[in-house]
Protein backbone atom coordinates (compact mmCIF):
# COMPACT_ATOMS: atom_id res chain seq x y z
CA UNK A 1 0.00 0.00 0.00
CA UNK A 2 1.33 3.60 -1.13
CA UNK A 3 -0.24 7.27 -0.69
CA UNK A 4 -1.43 8.81 -3.89
CA UNK A 5 1.27 11.32 -4.33
CA UNK A 6 -0.55 13.94 -6.60
CA UNK A 7 -3.30 13.52 -4.64
CA UNK A 8 -0.90 14.57 -1.31
CA UNK A 9 1.10 17.45 -3.02
CA UNK A 10 -2.28 18.68 -5.08
CA UNK A 11 -3.88 18.88 -1.09
CA UNK A 12 -0.46 20.49 0.22
CA UNK A 13 -0.21 22.98 -2.20
CA UNK A 14 -4.11 23.98 -2.28
CA UNK A 15 -4.40 24.34 1.68
CA UNK A 16 -0.72 25.92 1.95
CA UNK A 17 -1.73 28.95 -0.20
CA UNK A 18 -4.14 29.81 2.11
CA UNK A 19 -3.06 33.10 4.29
CA UNK A 20 -0.67 34.28 0.96
CA UNK A 21 0.31 37.53 1.69
CA UNK A 22 1.12 40.51 -0.82
CA UNK A 23 4.73 41.09 0.56
CA UNK A 24 5.46 37.22 0.06
CA UNK A 25 4.71 33.90 2.69
CA UNK A 26 1.68 32.54 4.17
CA UNK A 27 0.37 34.10 7.43
CA UNK A 28 -2.33 31.74 8.48
CA UNK A 29 -2.61 32.81 11.87
CA UNK A 30 -4.83 30.66 14.68
CA UNK A 31 -8.64 32.18 15.16
CA UNK A 32 -8.11 34.37 11.56
CA UNK A 33 -10.52 34.12 8.97
CA UNK A 34 -7.99 32.90 7.28
CA UNK A 35 -7.51 30.06 9.39
CA UNK A 36 -11.29 29.69 9.68
CA UNK A 37 -11.18 28.99 6.04
CA UNK A 38 -8.32 26.45 6.17
CA UNK A 39 -10.29 24.62 8.91
CA UNK A 40 -12.79 24.32 6.94
CA UNK A 41 -11.59 23.09 3.97
CA UNK A 42 -9.51 20.55 5.85
CA UNK A 43 -12.79 19.83 7.89
CA UNK A 44 -14.44 19.08 4.09
CA UNK A 45 -12.01 16.67 2.85
CA UNK A 46 -12.35 14.91 6.37
CA UNK A 47 -15.77 14.58 6.00
CA UNK A 48 -15.35 13.21 2.30
CA UNK A 49 -13.84 10.48 3.34
CA UNK A 50 -16.15 9.81 5.71
CA UNK A 51 -14.75 10.56 8.95
CA UNK A 52 -15.92 11.62 12.86
CA UNK A 53 -15.32 15.54 12.60
CA UNK A 54 -14.75 17.46 15.00
CA UNK A 55 -13.38 21.22 16.23
CA UNK A 56 -13.03 21.10 20.40
CA UNK A 57 -13.32 24.01 22.64
CA UNK A 58 -9.34 25.38 22.02
CA UNK A 59 -9.59 25.30 18.07
CA UNK A 60 -8.04 21.60 17.13
CA UNK A 61 -9.94 19.89 14.35
CA UNK A 62 -10.18 16.44 14.56
CA UNK A 63 -10.58 13.55 11.62
CA UNK A 64 -11.47 10.14 12.98
CA UNK A 65 -11.82 7.01 11.22
CA UNK A 66 -12.53 4.08 13.22
CA UNK A 67 -11.05 0.91 13.60
CA UNK A 68 -12.45 -2.94 13.52
CA UNK A 69 -12.28 -2.97 17.81
CA UNK A 70 -12.69 -0.69 20.14
CA UNK A 71 -8.85 0.21 21.47
CA UNK A 72 -7.10 3.33 22.16
CA UNK A 73 -6.92 5.70 19.16
CA UNK A 74 -3.47 6.17 17.45
CA UNK A 75 -3.36 10.19 17.15
CA UNK A 76 -1.48 11.77 14.15
CA UNK A 77 -1.12 15.51 12.85
CA UNK A 78 0.57 18.92 13.72
CA UNK A 79 0.21 21.95 13.75
CA UNK A 80 -2.07 24.00 11.42
CA UNK A 81 -0.83 27.73 11.58
CA UNK A 82 1.97 29.53 10.20
CA UNK A 83 4.84 32.29 11.39
CA UNK A 84 4.53 35.49 9.69
CA UNK A 85 5.71 35.65 5.90
CA UNK A 86 6.05 31.70 6.32
CA UNK A 87 6.08 28.80 4.09
CA UNK A 88 3.76 25.94 2.58
CA UNK A 89 4.76 23.29 4.72
CA UNK A 90 5.81 23.50 8.64
CA UNK A 91 3.52 21.98 10.37
CA UNK A 92 0.99 21.27 7.60
CA UNK A 93 3.43 18.57 6.33
CA UNK A 94 1.77 16.63 9.42
CA UNK A 95 -1.68 17.04 8.98
CA UNK A 96 -1.51 16.58 4.71
CA UNK A 97 0.74 13.43 4.74
CA UNK A 98 -2.01 11.47 7.76
CA UNK A 99 -4.87 12.59 6.00
CA UNK A 100 -3.37 10.99 3.10
CA UNK A 101 -2.58 8.00 5.00
CA UNK A 102 -5.84 7.33 5.95
CA UNK A 103 -7.31 8.17 2.31
CA UNK A 104 -5.38 5.44 1.26
CA UNK A 105 -6.35 2.95 3.91
CA UNK A 106 -10.14 4.19 3.17
CA UNK A 107 -9.78 3.82 -0.65
CA UNK A 108 -8.14 0.30 -0.27
CA UNK A 109 -10.88 -0.68 1.89
CA UNK A 110 -8.61 -1.47 4.32
CA UNK A 111 -9.47 -0.74 8.55
CA UNK A 112 -7.04 -1.38 11.23
CA UNK A 113 -7.54 -2.63 14.54
CA UNK A 114 -7.14 0.48 16.63
CA UNK A 115 -8.71 3.73 15.46
CA UNK A 116 -6.16 6.52 14.01
CA UNK A 117 -7.63 10.54 14.32
CA UNK A 118 -6.47 12.98 12.91
CA UNK A 119 -5.75 16.26 14.70
CA UNK A 120 -4.34 19.68 13.18
CA UNK A 121 -3.12 21.54 16.06
CA UNK A 122 -4.34 25.13 16.76
CA UNK A 123 -1.90 28.18 17.46
CA UNK A 124 1.53 25.72 18.01
CA UNK A 125 3.24 28.83 16.44
CA UNK A 126 1.55 31.69 18.74
CA UNK A 127 2.72 34.77 16.12
CA UNK A 128 0.00 36.78 17.20
CA UNK A 129 -1.00 35.26 20.82
CA UNK A 130 2.24 34.49 22.31
CA UNK A 131 3.10 31.04 24.03
CA UNK A 132 3.64 28.25 21.46
CA UNK A 133 1.93 25.01 21.29
CA UNK A 134 -1.40 26.06 22.55
CA UNK A 135 -3.76 23.55 21.46
CA UNK A 136 -1.67 20.37 22.38
CA UNK A 137 -0.70 22.28 25.55
CA UNK A 138 -5.21 22.48 25.66
CA UNK A 139 -5.50 18.68 25.34
CA UNK A 140 -2.85 17.86 28.01
CA UNK A 141 -4.85 20.10 30.34
CA UNK A 142 -1.55 22.09 31.13
CA UNK A 143 -2.84 25.81 30.31
CA UNK A 144 -3.82 27.76 33.75
CA UNK A 145 -8.16 28.19 33.61
CA UNK A 146 -7.97 32.37 33.27
CA UNK A 147 -5.14 31.62 29.90
CA UNK A 148 -8.17 33.05 27.69
CA UNK A 149 -7.89 35.85 29.58
CA UNK A 150 -4.28 36.90 30.66
CA UNK A 151 -2.71 35.86 27.07
CA UNK A 152 -2.97 39.00 24.86
CA UNK A 153 -2.66 39.93 21.23
CA UNK A 154 1.04 41.15 20.66
CA UNK A 155 0.33 43.96 18.96
CA UNK A 156 -3.47 44.89 20.31
CA UNK A 157 -3.55 43.92 23.38
CA UNK A 158 -7.16 41.88 22.58
CA UNK A 159 -7.47 38.90 25.03
CA UNK A 160 -7.43 36.01 23.72
CA UNK A 161 -10.98 35.33 25.20
CA UNK A 162 -12.49 37.87 22.25
CA UNK A 163 -10.46 35.91 19.51
CA UNK A 164 -11.71 32.80 20.33
CA UNK A 165 -15.88 33.94 20.99
CA UNK A 166 -14.86 35.50 17.32
CA UNK A 167 -14.01 32.72 15.44
CA UNK A 168 -16.80 30.43 16.25
CA UNK A 169 -16.53 26.55 15.12
CA UNK A 170 -16.93 25.49 18.34
CA UNK A 171 -14.19 26.89 20.38
CA UNK A 172 -15.10 28.21 23.76
CA UNK A 173 -12.86 30.19 26.05
CA UNK A 174 -15.31 29.02 28.97
CA UNK A 175 -14.64 25.96 28.08
CA UNK A 176 -11.04 25.56 27.50
CA UNK A 177 -10.57 22.56 30.21
CA UNK A 178 -13.05 20.55 27.95
CA UNK A 179 -10.81 20.12 24.98
CA UNK A 180 -8.29 18.01 27.76
CA UNK A 181 -7.89 14.12 26.55
CA UNK A 182 -7.75 11.04 28.31
CA UNK A 183 -4.78 9.46 28.32
CA UNK A 184 -6.49 5.73 28.27
CA UNK A 185 -8.14 6.91 24.67
CA UNK A 186 -4.65 7.09 23.39
CA UNK A 187 -2.45 4.22 22.08
CA UNK A 188 0.21 6.55 20.96
CA UNK A 189 1.17 10.01 19.05
CA UNK A 190 2.85 10.28 15.72
CA UNK A 191 4.15 13.34 13.53
CA UNK A 192 5.98 13.90 11.10
CA UNK A 193 7.58 17.50 9.97
CA UNK A 194 10.06 18.98 7.84
CA UNK A 195 13.59 19.07 9.41
CA UNK A 196 14.12 23.35 9.41
CA UNK A 197 17.47 22.27 9.27
CA UNK A 198 20.26 21.07 6.41
CA UNK A 199 21.27 17.87 8.27
CA UNK A 200 19.00 15.70 5.82
CA UNK A 201 20.14 17.92 2.80
CA UNK A 202 23.92 17.37 3.57
CA UNK A 203 23.57 13.64 4.24
CA UNK A 204 21.62 13.16 1.24
CA UNK A 205 18.85 11.63 3.14
CA UNK A 206 14.57 12.24 2.56
CA UNK A 207 13.54 11.39 5.89
CA UNK A 208 15.38 10.49 9.54
CA UNK A 209 13.63 9.40 12.30
CA UNK A 210 13.65 11.42 15.83
CA UNK A 211 15.22 9.65 18.81
CA UNK A 212 14.80 13.24 20.88
CA UNK A 213 13.30 16.12 21.13
CA UNK A 214 16.05 19.26 23.15
CA UNK A 215 14.54 20.62 26.02
CA UNK A 216 14.69 24.34 25.67
CA UNK A 217 15.72 26.83 28.80
CA UNK A 218 15.20 30.44 27.90
CA UNK A 219 15.41 33.07 30.49
CA UNK A 220 16.68 36.69 30.77
CA UNK A 221 20.05 37.50 32.77
CA UNK A 222 19.56 41.14 33.91
CA UNK A 223 22.89 42.45 35.42
CA UNK A 224 22.80 45.78 37.50
CA UNK A 225 26.07 48.20 37.94
CA UNK A 226 27.09 51.66 38.64
CA UNK A 227 27.32 54.39 35.47
CA UNK A 228 30.68 57.01 35.97
CA UNK A 229 32.41 58.15 33.07
CA UNK A 230 34.69 56.54 30.42
CA UNK A 231 37.55 58.67 30.90
CA UNK A 232 37.74 59.64 34.97
CA UNK A 233 37.05 56.13 36.31
CA UNK A 234 39.44 53.70 36.07
CA UNK A 235 39.22 49.87 34.99
CA UNK A 236 39.77 48.68 38.12
CA UNK A 237 36.97 51.06 40.00
CA UNK A 238 34.60 50.61 37.79
CA UNK A 239 31.08 48.14 37.99
CA UNK A 240 30.72 47.67 34.34
CA UNK A 241 27.60 45.62 33.28
CA UNK A 242 28.20 45.44 29.38
CA UNK A 243 31.84 43.87 29.74
CA UNK A 244 30.27 41.12 32.21
CA UNK A 245 27.42 40.59 29.72
CA UNK A 246 29.84 40.16 26.89
CA UNK A 247 32.26 37.56 29.09
CA UNK A 248 28.42 35.82 30.34
CA UNK A 249 28.38 35.35 26.41
CA UNK A 250 31.16 34.37 25.95
CA UNK A 251 31.17 31.57 28.20
CA UNK A 252 27.68 30.62 27.40
CA UNK A 253 28.86 29.47 23.89
CA UNK A 254 32.32 28.04 25.60
CA UNK A 255 29.62 25.74 27.91
CA UNK A 256 27.82 24.40 25.18
CA UNK A 257 30.49 23.74 22.52
CA UNK A 258 32.73 21.42 26.08
CA UNK A 259 29.52 19.84 26.30
CA UNK A 260 30.23 17.17 22.97
CA UNK A 261 26.60 16.69 22.89
CA UNK A 262 25.70 19.00 20.04
CA UNK A 263 24.25 21.50 22.33
CA UNK A 264 22.15 25.04 21.21
CA UNK A 265 23.11 27.76 22.75
CA UNK A 266 22.07 31.51 21.80
CA UNK A 267 22.69 35.18 23.23
CA UNK A 268 20.23 37.03 20.90
CA UNK A 269 20.95 40.17 22.26
CA UNK A 270 22.51 42.31 24.95
CA UNK A 271 20.48 45.32 25.95
CA UNK A 272 22.68 48.26 27.73
CA UNK A 273 21.49 51.42 29.43
CA UNK A 274 22.13 54.41 28.97
CA UNK A 275 23.62 53.40 26.04
CA UNK A 276 26.07 56.17 25.50
CA UNK A 277 29.69 55.64 23.97
CA UNK A 278 30.83 57.35 26.87
CA UNK A 279 29.45 56.26 29.74
CA UNK A 280 30.25 52.94 31.18
CA UNK A 281 26.98 50.61 31.29
CA UNK A 282 24.94 50.19 34.61
CA UNK A 283 22.48 48.23 33.34
CA UNK A 284 22.52 45.11 30.91
CA UNK A 285 19.76 42.76 29.91
CA UNK A 286 20.39 39.18 27.74
CA UNK A 287 18.08 36.85 26.65
CA UNK A 288 19.49 33.25 26.61
CA UNK A 289 17.79 30.39 24.80
CA UNK A 290 19.57 27.38 24.98
CA UNK A 291 18.50 23.23 23.49
CA UNK A 292 19.80 20.16 24.80
CA UNK A 293 18.19 16.89 24.39
CA UNK A 294 20.53 15.10 27.33
CA UNK A 295 18.12 15.27 30.67
CA UNK A 296 21.51 15.72 33.11
CA UNK A 297 23.41 17.71 30.25
CA UNK A 298 20.07 20.12 29.94
CA UNK A 299 20.02 20.32 34.18
CA UNK A 300 23.64 21.71 34.32
CA UNK A 301 24.41 23.62 31.83
CA UNK A 302 21.89 25.65 33.35
CA UNK A 303 23.31 25.82 36.97
CA UNK A 304 26.65 25.84 35.25
CA UNK A 305 25.63 29.21 33.44
CA UNK A 306 24.05 30.57 36.39
CA UNK A 307 26.88 29.76 38.50
CA UNK A 308 29.67 31.93 36.17
CA UNK A 309 26.97 34.75 36.08
CA UNK A 310 27.25 34.90 39.84
CA UNK A 311 31.36 34.75 39.74
CA UNK A 312 31.49 37.24 37.11
CA UNK A 313 29.66 39.78 39.45
CA UNK A 314 31.22 39.32 42.34
CA UNK A 315 34.36 39.94 40.29
CA UNK A 316 33.14 43.47 39.02
CA UNK A 317 30.90 44.25 42.54
CA UNK A 318 27.62 43.79 40.53
CA UNK A 319 23.85 42.52 41.26
CA UNK A 320 22.20 40.00 39.56
CA UNK A 321 18.64 38.81 38.38
CA UNK A 322 17.11 35.51 36.03
CA UNK A 323 13.79 35.41 34.79
CA UNK A 324 12.72 32.46 33.55
CA UNK A 325 10.38 32.53 30.00
CA UNK A 326 10.21 28.89 28.95
CA UNK A 327 11.77 25.51 30.61
CA UNK A 328 10.70 23.04 28.54
CA UNK A 329 12.50 19.39 29.81
CA UNK A 330 13.73 16.98 26.93
CA UNK A 331 11.42 14.83 25.25
CA UNK A 332 11.92 11.42 24.22
CA UNK A 333 10.35 9.48 21.84
CA UNK A 334 9.56 5.57 22.31
CA UNK A 335 12.06 3.16 21.15
CA UNK A 336 9.83 0.75 19.61
CA UNK A 337 8.01 3.02 17.81
CA UNK A 338 11.11 4.30 16.16
CA UNK A 339 12.25 0.62 14.99
CA UNK A 340 8.62 0.36 13.48
CA UNK A 341 9.75 3.47 11.85
CA UNK A 342 13.02 2.24 10.59
CA UNK A 343 11.65 -1.25 9.94
CA UNK A 344 8.63 0.88 7.82
CA UNK A 345 11.69 2.79 5.49
CA UNK A 346 13.49 -0.23 5.49
CA UNK A 347 10.94 -1.95 4.05
CA UNK A 348 9.88 0.77 1.31
CA UNK A 349 13.69 1.03 0.24
CA UNK A 350 13.58 4.57 2.08
CA UNK A 351 17.21 5.84 2.87
CA UNK A 352 16.92 7.40 5.97
CA UNK A 353 18.72 7.84 9.44
CA UNK A 354 18.12 8.54 13.13
CA UNK A 355 18.37 12.19 14.54
CA UNK A 356 17.74 14.85 17.08
CA UNK A 357 15.60 17.40 17.33
CA UNK A 358 16.40 20.63 18.06
CA UNK A 359 13.09 22.95 17.43
CA UNK A 360 10.22 22.48 19.81
CA UNK A 361 6.71 20.56 18.12
CA UNK A 362 3.48 19.76 20.02
CA UNK A 363 4.85 16.12 20.44
CA UNK A 364 6.59 17.66 23.31
CA UNK A 365 3.76 18.12 25.41
CA UNK A 366 2.10 14.76 23.85
CA UNK A 367 4.99 12.59 25.20
CA UNK A 368 4.06 14.16 28.77
CA UNK A 369 0.96 11.57 29.03
CA UNK A 370 1.46 8.84 26.19
CA UNK A 371 4.65 7.29 23.79
CA UNK A 372 5.23 9.46 20.83
CA UNK A 373 7.33 9.46 17.45
CA UNK A 374 8.40 11.59 14.85
CA UNK A 375 9.59 11.32 11.25
CA UNK A 376 11.64 14.44 9.54
CA UNK A 377 11.08 14.99 6.18
CA UNK A 378 13.92 16.69 4.51
CA UNK A 379 13.94 20.72 3.58
CA UNK A 380 15.32 21.54 0.44
CA UNK A 381 16.39 24.73 -0.50
CA UNK A 382 19.24 24.95 1.62
CA UNK A 383 17.67 23.71 4.83
CA UNK A 384 15.44 26.65 5.11
CA UNK A 385 12.20 27.00 6.73
CA UNK A 386 9.89 29.91 8.69
CA UNK A 387 10.28 31.93 5.28
CA UNK A 388 8.91 32.29 2.22
CA UNK A 389 11.58 30.20 0.55
CA UNK A 390 10.60 27.19 2.96
CA UNK A 391 10.45 23.89 0.27
CA UNK A 392 10.21 20.36 0.52
CA UNK A 393 10.40 18.02 -2.75
CA UNK A 394 7.13 15.87 -4.17
CA UNK A 395 9.48 13.16 -3.61
CA UNK A 396 10.26 13.49 -0.16
CA UNK A 397 7.04 14.80 0.86
CA UNK A 398 5.54 11.25 -0.75
CA UNK A 399 8.62 9.45 1.15
CA UNK A 400 7.31 10.77 4.20
CA UNK A 401 3.75 9.85 4.01
CA UNK A 402 4.85 6.01 2.67
CA UNK A 403 6.50 6.21 5.65
CA UNK A 404 3.63 7.16 7.99
CA UNK A 405 1.47 4.65 6.60
CA UNK A 406 3.37 1.65 7.00
CA UNK A 407 3.88 3.14 10.72
CA UNK A 408 0.30 3.37 10.50
CA UNK A 409 -0.24 0.04 9.24
CA UNK A 410 1.92 -1.74 11.97
CA UNK A 411 1.40 -0.16 14.78
CA UNK A 412 -2.57 -0.15 13.60
CA UNK A 413 -1.94 -4.62 14.69
CA UNK A 414 0.11 -4.13 17.35
CA UNK A 415 -1.49 -4.89 21.36
CA UNK A 416 0.95 -3.30 22.93
CA UNK A 417 4.29 -0.83 22.81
Amino acid sequence: MRVNRDRLWNRQQEVGAIGAVPEGGISRFAWTPEYKEACRLLMKWMEQLGLDVRMDTAGNVFGRYEGLEKLPAILCGSHFDTVPNGGYFDGLTGIMTALEAVSTMQEAGYRPRRPIEIVAFVNEEASQFLGGTFGSKAMCGVLAEDYVDTCRHRVTGEPLRTAMMEFGMGTDPDRLMDSRINREDYFCFLEVHIEQGKYLLNENLPVSVVSDIAGIKQFYIELHGVSCHAGGMAMEDRHDTLQAAAAIAGEIERLALATGNDTRSTVGYIQSSPGEHNIIANCSVMPVDYREADDEIWTRLYEDILDYVNRECRKRGLTWSVRSTCDLAPSHCNRTIMQVMHEAADGLGIRHNEMVSFPCHDAVNLERIMPIGMVFVRSSNEGLSHCPEEYTTKEDLGDSGDVLLETLLRLGEMETL
